[in-house]
């Protein structure tokens, strides 16, 4: 993937996180590119990437650490959300 994409995919992301953003769930964070990008834009925020595999975790653990960020296992149809929820919405605390 280039490296702009992920940028811009955190800028955008970004853009709709409430200020001060007190905490972002990318659920199926994969590699956790994305964690640690938004971990980095959005300051003082922390930041938990969810996936089923316990390989892509380890590989986010190693690959994209940031000490904002917390890596852990579930799958993303478990996790519960509020109907205002969406993947593309911040929900409040």
């Amino acid at each position: 993937m280039p490296e702009e994409s992920p940028r811009d995919w955190t800028r955008l992301i970004g853009s709709l996180a409430p200020r001060p953003a007190p905490a972002v769930v990318e659920a199926g964070a994969g590699t956790g590119m994305f964690c640690a990008s938004m971990a980095r834009r959005l300051d003082g925020a922390s930041v938990v990437g969810v996936d089923a595999s316990a390989a892509m975790l380890a590989q986010a653990r190693r690959g994209h650490a940031h000490p904002a960020v917390r890596c852990l296992p579930g799958a993303t149809e478990a996790l519960p959300t509020r109907p205002a929820c969406s993947a593309w919405r911040c929900c409040p605390a």
